[in-house]
């Protein structure tokens, strides 16, 4: 149900008392939730769980996911030790059912951000944030310096005339936070503009429901106060500066050359070298971030996704209780889809690309028998027999499954090239027998069930693509395993959205009431299922644009108040016989002494970030963030290095060149 359909219906109060059907079942409608209402987990309707079937006959291998409101002064580990108490005692009364319950409770908000991983990266953004604040009143303080320079004149006459340093401090900064809040003014109305078009570019992404970007009143009250912390901060030390002018040098002719030039020169210099440094650290952290997102989309999966589409199936357990009802089933989708012309091959699977599988634990008959935590874990991936063919992969060794594997006494299994590189590095697999058990059954024991060794597939990325390397994978025949949701995978001759249509509409011919959902090409889905990437990648390139702009509008403004305050210097220089080329390094030459002094600290700093996206994750427990690349990556410091001297060199170059092609007669009467 999209959201139009669901305002539509939150418009019809008619509908309630109304059915529909879902899952097979004829359900009443009792009550309609508001428009934005998807709490857990982007759902669109709310059933009894009394209504739903146990997906399982064993209780020993159900997973329950509860959501409670802990009550007033309850902290969460005295909900932990109530609920293991509580799993204690249904232990002890219910042996055989109830043995390996074991509850875990984490606070909601951390379970919806995988652990870590988003938190880690907004912690980010939130420090990206007051380093571009700190460059753009770097900026701010220097042009304010500069300005107060000009001044010199203005601020000796109003002391001549009797004004006080207090009244001259006051009066500039007065200016300054006048200026901050004009800014701010600005400021906001692109923030609202941008946040509104970042908010309509991720709505397709496959971001989650519950990130909402919007302006609040608590963002316009942190705006107010940022903008009056910033314009009385940065603007006190220019203020200070004007405040201590020498009204008797200033009045006289060449003042400007005086020991207040020589101060606001220094601390011009100080910011900037402050600004160069946190340039280099906000563009090594987008540096980072874009090359790991580049290694993540290149990242070869070891399947051909181009042309599949991808959609998801729910078989509803009361019209497919057993094998026997779900293998006639996928034969049917495979016959009908298999008369379409556009349609090369089709495949069915509980796990798509990316999205994991199955941990089982994995035992190996005439094998050493290991501990239970010795024993290797394995991803199993139930798959229909033309799996491998619709992905586009040839087997290495052996054969695809056929209609009698999964069959009692036929009982088979295709590892991955990873998986008999590792167990068998020096003998053929095939034949061999494996066991695969679940980690929550009680595999000590039961008799393993053994799987014989048919094929061995190339290497597909199928769980984590931060890994350097890939899972081992082992796939078992849809016939053999009793599921609820599927996968269903389809090559297409042509473009694969252009059939989704036609293969929705053959499903739906074959049971009309079957809940098809999730329909997508397969680049769209693992797109949508490295959304992260894409959009944390987006906005520290835009924290790094931002701080390389300002660096830039930093570095001119610098340049230019030195070649304004050193005017006579350079018109003496040029008429006792300096060359152009001698001016302008003499310009230069300033600029490559703050890149010299800021550059180091920088580079240092983005190591540290570089290090941190590296071990964050690792200490908060969630995926890493460099993929394949390291905190000190030489090509991402070297074109960090490259780019800002690069933009350095073409913001100085014009006030560099005027300076070498001053008048020395008209620099001599400069003032």
């Amino acid at each position: 149900m999209d959201r139009d359909l669901r305002c539509h219906v939150w418009a019809r109060v008619s509908i309630l008392g109304g059915t529909l059907r879902t899952n097979g079942q004829v359900v009443t409608i009792i009550g309609v939730m508001p428009p934005d209402m998807r709490f857990p987990d982007d759902v669109d309707i709310w059933m009894p769980r009394a209504q739903l079937p146990l997906r399982t006959a064993s209780l020993s291998t159900v997973h329950f996911q509860a959501i409670g409101r802990l009550a007033d002064g309850v902290t969460l580990e005295q909900a932990r030790v109530e609920l293991a108490s509580l799993s204690q005692r249904l232990a002890e009364a219910f042996p055989q059912t109830h043995a390996n319950l074991t509850p875990y409770v984490w606070p909601y908000n951390e379970w919806t951000v995988d652990g870590g991983q988003f938190r880690l990266l907004f912690l980010l953004l939130q420090g990206a944030v007051p380093f571009v604040l700190l460059i753009a009143c770097a900026n701010v303080a220097n042009l304010l310096l500069a300005r107060s320079a000009h001044r010199a004149h203005e601020i000796a006459v109003r002391v001549a005339l009797g004004a006080s340093r207090r009244r001259v401090v006051r009066q500039l900064l007065v200016e300054s936070v006048m200026l901050a809040l004009i800014a701010g003014l600005a400021g906001w109305g692109v923030a609202v503009a941008g946040v509104r078009w970042a908010d309509a570019a991720m709505q397709n992404v496959g971001m989650p429901y519950y990130m909402d970007f919007t302006m609040d009143g608590t963002v316009v009250v942190v705006m107010a106060a940022v903008c009056l912390a910033t314009g009385v901060i940065f603007g006190l030390a220019p203020a200070l500066h004007a405040s201590k002018t020498d009204v008797n040098d200033v009045l006289q002719e060449g003042g400007r050359s005086g020991t207040g030039g020589l101060r606001a020169r220094r601390w011009s210099s100080i910011l900037m070298v402050t600004e160069i440094a946190l340039t280099i650290v906000l563009l090594a952290g987008a540096g980072f971030m874009m090359r790991s997102f580049l290694t993540l989309y290149q990242m070869d999966l070891g399947a051909e996704t181009s042309q599949l589409l991808n959609m998801q199936l729910y078989l509803p357990s009361s019209k497919y209780p057993d094998v026997d009802r779900q293998t006639e089933l996928f034969r049917q989708f495979e016959e009908r889809l298999a008369a379409v012309n556009q349609i090369q091959a089709t495949t069915l699977t509980n796990r798509t690309l990316l999205q994991g599988g199955n941990p089982r634990r994995l035992q190996i008959d005439g094998g050493v028998v290991p501990g239970e935590e010795e024993r290797a874990t394995v991803q199993r991936l139930t798959v229909s027999d033309r799996y491998f063919e619709t992905l586009g992969v040839e087997l290495l060794r052996g054969r695809a499954f056929t209609l009698a594997d999964g069959r009692p006494g036929q009982e088979s299994v295709i590892v991955n090239l990873r998986f008999a590189a590792m167990h068998f590095p020096s003998e053929d697999p095939l034949g061999r027998r494996i066991s695969l058990e679940s980690e929550d059954g009680p595999s000590a024991t039961r008799e393993p069930t053994w799987l014989t060794i048919v094929g061995v597939s190339p290497d597909i990325r199928q769980r984590d693509p931060q890994d350097p390397g890939p899972d081992l994978v082992a796939y078992v025949p849809a016939r053999s395993v009793l599921q609820r949701n599927w996968s269903l995978i389809v090559r297409t001759r042509g473009d694969p959205a252009a059939v989704a249509t036609l293969v929705r509409n053959v499903m739906r011919s074959i049971d009309a009431d079957l809940p098809i959902f999730n329909i997508q090409t397969m680049d769209q889905l693992l797109a949508r299922q490295r959304w992260q990437f894409r959009v944390f990648n987006s906005m520290f390139t835009i924290f790094a644009v931002i701080a390389l702009v300002l660096s830039a509008v930093g570095l001119y403004a610098v340049t230019t108040y030195s070649v304004t305050q050193r005017t006579r210097e350079l018109g003496l220089r040029v008429a006792l016989g300096a060359r152009p080329g001698q001016v302008l390094w003499l310009v230069l030459r300033q600029v490559s002494i703050m890149f010299a002094v800021g550059l180091p600290i920088g580079l240092a700093g983005a190591v540290g970030v570089g290090r941190l996206l590296q071990v964050g994750p690792e200490v908060m427990r969630a995926q890493p963030l460099l993929l394949q690349t390291s905190p000190a990556d030489p090509v991402t410091l070297l074109s960090i290095v490259a780019i800002l001297t690069s933009v350095a060199i073409l913001a100085c170059l014009v006030p560099a060149r005027r300076a070498a092609r001053v008048d020395p007669m008209v620099a001599l009467r400069h003032e």
